[in-house]
């Protein structure tokens, strides 16, 4: 890994980030036509019966658009912050002196992207089955969305920690 492919990674990364959050066609947007309707993505675990209820907050507009415009960036947008975390972990990791155990830690943020993937299809069973929800697609949805959230945070915290250890070792040289 090098700091020129860190930099696109980051690159890619924000750009899906902005495109998701606070475009016309992401969250920003439904946000407008819902009066403030959110996504069950930002939900950590939900039953069956908040499901339905944020589902039917949404409306058919809500619904349509979260379908049709989000959930199809939300499927590059995990692949794109993988990218950008496992980077940062190469990069990391290349420049201290890490045990090879350590090298696990690149599958990490390729969890929490497959997670986000799964969740993505219970999403997708929910809107097209609404108001006829299945139990399964919400339970599938609501647990893969906590074990992506919990992946996630892991891949932060261990970029920060292995930041850490970078500049102690960098400290420490001098």
């Amino acid at each position: 890994m090098t700091w020129k492919k860190a930099i696109i990674f980051t690159l890619i990364f924000a750009a899906f980030f902005v495109l998701i959050n606070f475009s016309a066609i992401g969250v920003a947007g439904l946000l407008e036509i819902t009066n403030g309707a959110n996504i069950l993505d930002f939900e950590f675990g939900y039953t069956y019966e908040e499901a339905h209820s944020l589902l039917t907050a949404l409306e058919t507009e809500g619904r349509a658009f979260y379908l049709n415009k989000i959930l199809p960036i939300d499927y590059p947008f995990p692949f794109a912050y993988a990218l950008f975390y496992v980077g940062l972990i190469a990069l990391l990791l290349k420049h201290i002196k890490s045990h090879k155990l350590f090298g696990y830690s690149l599958l990490v943020p390729i969890f929490a992207m497959l997670f986000d993937w799964t969740e993505n299809i219970g999403l997708i069973a929910m809107l097209r089955s609404y108001p006829n929800l299945s139990e399964w697609s919400v339970q599938l949805a609501s647990v893969t969305g906590m074990l992506k959230t919990v992946f996630t945070y892991a891949s932060i915290a261990i970029i920060a920690g292995l930041f850490i250890v970078f500049v102690y070792s960098k400290l420490r040289r001098k």
